[in-house]
């Protein structure tokens, strides 16, 4: 049995919305997708139906008929719906003229499936969108807990440009310096009231780390807005693009009075994410049964770096890389003798000018009256943003839980009703809990009597949205009985529809007798 025709568990978790205005073409693909296991909450005919049955059903995924019946077509509606749901969306339709594509292309759709819908391709297109925005959805969640990091250290976390401008600023400084980070950014040193000797040392220690491409470290004193002069430890780290070039330092100040209570502390700033994953418009490739392009649309074109009669004298094995050839003959063979109906793969192709791409590749033959294959059709996806951004992804997850395991203050997560439900090594080893038996309990059962009250209102204030995050000094009860007091600071991470997902800790210990 063909894999896309087994019903799995994705399939049964995926709700899909069909937005078309012709009743049998909608009844259709509503059968080929519940045959594939999907659920499709509903069928409606205009965009205004579309927008409201969006908010009612909560779809993991539409699928959009371009062209609607009422005041706004498909596309309006998706641009409506992405604003307010955040919903992907996938396109349907015979044809696109210039302007409705470039109209298409501002709504960032998922992917779009051409008419008459290809059942497997549609599956294709829609376990492709799934996919996607799940990654987002995770990435954005991750750029949560980065932030969190970055603003929950007790350390002086910021970074300057090539000019000197600081470009980033953590909560501990502004809140040292009395300044909002929107007044920080694009000042220098000497404007936040660094000294002029202490510039000329900063100025010639960067140079130093700009030269060698290096870290670099040192100790200084400063006076802060208090009056109280404070020892710092400052860790300079360059900051590269993705090319690897350096477009800046990164810079974290330690206060070594601070640093006796602390056992390690976070010392670099991340460097932040670029935008990812640009949904691509599909290449579309006719051609005969044994490679030859017949035809081809002007994405095919643009990612090839072809002209259409370029291609028409070329074979698909003239611009695939070699390491892919021998696999794709060997599908098309199957394909022509009937013992599969489509095949994908995920190849490289070389464009013209010699450049190596990534693509997603599905494709199949018509059968004609006689049983025999005729033309195919090949759908090119170009993924080569995606393959570098799973890569990415990857590495930042690996750094990320670096980062939480092996953090010298207290790091854990709840869910809304209170349970742990993440804790890092730091904060089980104050405790003495291992991980299986912490993440047993609710927050306000390892929580000191006295204390409950207070943590109890500020955690509801959290979650009602009356505040974001609070500061805190409370007491834990170990695992022997006894209690350790944490100065903690408590922060809600939120998904992109603003709805809170978890509650985050993040602390070290103190001694309880101090007021």
């Amino acid at each position: 049995m063909n894999k896309y025709r087994q019903k799995n568990l994705r399939s049964y978790m995926t709700k899909i919305l069909i937005v078309e205005d012709e009743a049998i073409t909608a009844m259709d693909i509503r059968n080929s997708l519940s045959n594939f296991g999907f659920d499709v909450v509903g069928i409606v005919d205009s965009g205004d139906k579309a927008i409201q049955k969006s908010g009612e059903l909560k779809p993991d995924l539409i699928l959009m008929d371009i062209t609607l019946k009422g005041d706004i077509d498909g596309i309006d509606a998706a641009q409506e719906i992405k604003t307010l749901f955040d919903i992907p969306v996938i396109y349907m339709s015979a044809f696109t003229d210039e302007n409705t594509y470039e109209r298409l292309k501002l709504t960032s759709p998922y992917g779009f499936v051409s008419k008459p819908v290809s059942s497997e391709l549609l599956i294709v297109s829609i376990e492709a969108a799934v996919y996607k925005h799940d990654l987002d959805k995770k990435l954005a969640e991750s750029e949560e807990y980065l932030r969190l990091i970055f603003d929950s250290s007790k350390d002086y976390i910021y970074s300057h440009d090539l000019d000197g401008k600081i470009t980033s600023a953590n909560k501990c400084l502004c809140e040292a310096l009395n300044l909002s980070e929107k007044e920080i950014i694009g000042k220098t040193d000497f404007e936040l009231g660094f000294t002029e000797k202490m510039c000329e040392e900063l100025d010639k220690i960067r140079s130093e780390v700009y030269q060698t491409d290096s870290t670099a470290k040192y100790f200084n004193s400063f006076t802060l807005p208090d009056g109280k002069i404070h020892e710092y430890e400052v860790t300079l780290n360059p900051l590269h693009d993705i090319h690897g070039e350096i477009v800046g330092i990164s810079e974290v100040t330690r206060d070594l009075t601070e640093q006796k209570m602390l056992k390690k502390e976070l010392n670099e700033v991340w460097e932040l994410f670029q935008n990812l994953y640009n949904n691509a418009k599909v290449g579309i490739v006719m051609g005969n049964t044994k490679g030859r392009i017949l035809n081809c649309n002007s994405a095919f074109e643009n990612m090839m770096g072809y002209s259409l009669d370029e291609l028409k004298n070329m074979s698909f094995e003239e611009f695939t890389h070699p390491d892919y050839v021998e696999k794709e003959l060997a599908l098309l063979e199957n394909l022509r003798h009937g013992k599969i109906k489509f095949y994908e793969i995920e190849k490289q192709f070389i464009r013209k000018d010699k450049k190596i791409i990534w693509g997603k590749v599905t494709g199949g033959f018509g059968i004609s009256t006689n049983g025999k294959a005729v033309n195919s059709l090949i759908i090119v996806e170009n993924i080569d943003e995606r393959k570098k951004t799973e890569q990415e992804i990857i590495n930042y997850a690996t750094e990320l839980k670096a980062i939480f395991d092996m953090s010298g203050i207290a790091l854990a997560a709840v869910d809304t009703n209170g349970h742990w439900i993440n804790v890092n090594p730091f904060f089980l080893n104050e405790l003495g809990y291992t991980e299986q038996e912490f993440l047993k309990l609710n927050h306000l059962d390892i929580t000191h009597p006295d204390d409950i009250e207070k943590t109890s209102e500020l955690f509801s204030k959290l979650l009602s949205g009356e505040i974001d995050d609070y500061r805190l000094r409370k007491r834990y009860e170990t695992k022997d009985g006894e209690f350790k007091c944490f100065y903690l600071t408590v922060k809600v991470v939120k998904d992109k529809n603003n709805n809170i997902k978890s509650v985050i800790w993040a602390g070290h210990p103190i001694d309880s007798s101090i007021n």
